[in-house]
């Protein structure tokens, strides 16, 4: 059970970061939101791999094959 020990103390410490962040000046506001959003978008490229590769899984994106000349 160590790492849900370690899960919850992450999670206990982003609550509080979260509970004073209205009094926190403008450097920690913006340096809190970057992070938000690098997490928010690195999420949405997971999904978007996940979901690009179950449900596109046609091989349309394969090159094509080239085949040797023939003597004519």
């Amino acid at each position: 059970m160590e790492v849900r020990e370690e899960v919850l103390a992450i999670l206990n410490k982003v609550w509080t970061k979260l509970q004073t962040l209205p009094q926190a000046n403008s450097l920690e506001l913006g340096a809190f939101f970057i992070l938000i959003l690098f997490v928010a978008t690195f999420l949405f490229m997971i999904v978007l791999s996940c979901v690009h590769c179950c449900c596109c899984g046609k091989l349309k994106y394969q090159g094509s094959r080239v085949q040797p000349l023939q003597a004519v």
